[in-house]
């Protein structure tokens, strides 16, 4: 396609998001999580957009996806990729960038982005809007991610080593990027400092009324509410609770699962896979959610208020911008079990008003979300149509 024709369908891109060719694209679809639940919400402005991943396991997703366009990479074609992804990591950048045949003639690209979507191969004339939930964290040494998993110096060193060549890899595919779009300032921070870019924050949407309904007198436990993975650190949670007796619910499962198990106390119970109306009734019953980890957002925290709970929160992260401290719930200092065990006996000295828990996570609807990132579309069809226009001016036409 020549320059002409690309610039005249980069101008087409004036009209309404319904009347443009828009495909989405998400790292894997291996689980159900934060970063799945954002692809619902994106899927649902664009109900007809194809949805492009590296892999897919339609039995980890939602029922609502049963009817959507997913199309997987050819690493689905490696047996058990879908178990092993993880260790696919140097086949990912070709792998999306591989995708610029089949993503021919889309007006938009949305790229829903832990690690690799943004690397999405596009023409000069599509727009690519990326939402990001962070850059990779184990591709640029961020300490609360990789710390946890417990790797020896020497691997985590060898690892940097290898990556260099995938940094250089990402840093290029983010420049390519017409919008960053970023869950949280916490993020926002991260990618200026990883890719130097100004972004946008939309916060994730969550449904704030499939929490509503409780916020009685609490049951006499604590909550957790994750996947069981190192870097969530649930078991600050789990020793707590051991070392000094308190009642707590896990609800989740990963990797990390069978060594919680194992620190546990009688204290600690694991409710395992709960499906959406459960998680629902444990935010309602618990008596507070323990967040111990450093997260990017933290969409739990914001669900917990949205049932009417307080959080107890490590201070860093998505924590920072979703939880008012003494009001709608606590910060503690440390990720060490004193830390956490300290907050929550302060939590039991405080007359807890779940009325103000609810009116803050109701700043986070999707009626917000939606409305936001229709504008942050727009924005980056038109620094695409600025981009096309620029490039037509230095070539003199």
């Amino acid at each position: 396609m020549d320059l002409d024709q690309e610039q005249g369908r980069a101008i087409k891109t004036s009209r309404p998001l319904d009347q443009l060719k828009v495909a989405l694209v998400h790292d894997y679809l291996t689980q159900y999580g934060g970063a799945e639940r954002v692809l619902l919400a994106l899927h649902d402005l664009v109900p007809t957009a194809p949805v492009f991943s590296s892999v897919a396991d339609r039995e980890a997703l939602p029922a609502e996806s049963a009817q959507w366009d997913v199309r997987e990479t050819r690493l689905s074609g490696i047996p058990a990729s879908k178990k092993i992804h993880r260790g696919l990591i140097p086949l990912y950048p070709k792998v999306f960038r591989d995708l610029r045949d089949d993503l021919a003639g889309f007006d938009v690209v949305i790229a829903d982005s832990s690690a690799w979507a943004h690397h999405a191969g596009v023409s000069d004339a599509t727009a690519l809007v990326c939402y990001c939930h962070s850059p990779a964290r184990f591709l640029y040494g961020d300490a609360t991610y990789l710390g946890p998993a417990g790797l020896p110096f020497g691997v985590r060193h060898a690892a940097d080593l290898a990556f260099a060549g995938l940094r250089r890899s990402d840093r290029r595919a983010a420049a390519r990027v017409d919008r960053y779009v970023a869950n949280s300032r916490n993020v926002a921070a991260r990618i200026a400092r990883v890719y130097g870019r100004r972004v946008t924050v939309v916060y994730p949407p969550i449904d704030v009324d499939r929490f509503a309904g409780g916020a009685g007198e609490p049951a006499e436990w604590f909550a957790v509410v994750s996947r069981l993975v190192p870097h969530k650190r649930i078991d600050l949670a789990v020793k707590a609770a051991r070392r000094y007796g308190f009642r707590l619910k896990v609800a989740g499962t990963g990797r990390n699962e069978a060594d919680l198990r194992r620190i546990a106390g009688p204290t600690v119970e694991f409710l395992g896979d709960v499906d959406d109306d459960g998680i629902a009734q444990v935010m309602r019953e618990c008596r507070a959610l323990l967040l111990p980890g450093m997260e990017d957002f933290g969409m739990t925290a914001v669900e917990a208020q949205a049932a009417g709970r307080p959080v107890i929160a490590f201070r860093g992260g998505g924590a920072l911008e979703s939880v008012l401290p003494g009001v709608t719930g606590l910060l503690f200092e440390a990720q060490t079990v004193e830390s956490l065990s300290e907050a929550v006996r302060h939590f039991e000295t405080v007359a807890w008003d779940p009325a103000a828990a609810r009116a803050n996570a109701a700043r986070f609807g999707p009626e917000r979300f939606r409305a936001e990132m229709l504008e942050e579309i727009e924005a980056g069809i038109a620094a695409r149509r600025r981009a096309m226009n620029g490039a037509s001016d230095a070539l003199g036409e």
